[in-house]
């Protein structure tokens, strides 16, 4: 072969056939984003699936796709729209969460104070109990001391 030859990938008829594909990956792109959210949704997910390699388009490819730009633009732009929301559900959670364990470290206080309060109810209750023990055997020891008739009083 000589430097004349024409390579197959860059004859009329293969550029032919890329632009009558990327006409169809337009007409697709433009249908897909004029679809409901859930399926934008689903339009950026197969986008974003690297099926189509946006980046082997030309750059005149590219000005003569302004619907497919502006398809990936719908798509883009609510996409970011749902980042957005859900971004801010996560920083209402994170706000929430936080709430939430304050309220739960001061529980935790609330009842270790309150634990703290029945242990020392416990050790009271068991001094208590001792003493009252001992209490009562000095009294029943006097008691019985006390009507215990001695005949050497």
């Amino acid at each position: 072969m000589d430097d004349e030859d024409i390579k197959i990938s860059d004859s009329e008829e293969a550029r032919a056939s890329i632009a009558r594909l990327l006409k169809a990956i337009e007409g697709w792109a433009s249908k897909e984003s004029s679809k409901n959210e859930l399926e934008l949704t689903a339009f950026g997910a197969a986008l974003g699936s690297g099926i189509i390699s946006f980046h082997e388009f030309s750059s005149k490819e590219c000005r003569n796709s302004q619907t497919l730009i502006g398809a990936v633009s719908r798509v883009k732009q609510h996409l970011e729209k749902e980042h957005k929301k859900f971004d801010g559900e996560i920083d209402k959670m994170h706000i929430k969460f936080a709430q939430e364990m304050e309220e739960l470290d001061l529980k935790i206080i609330r009842d270790r104070k309150e634990f703290k309060h029945y242990l020392v109810s416990l050790i009271y209750a068991e001094e208590y109990n001792k003493l009252r023990r001992q209490v009562t055997n000095i009294f029943e020891t006097l008691e019985a001391k006390a009507n215990y008739e001695d005949g050497s009083d």
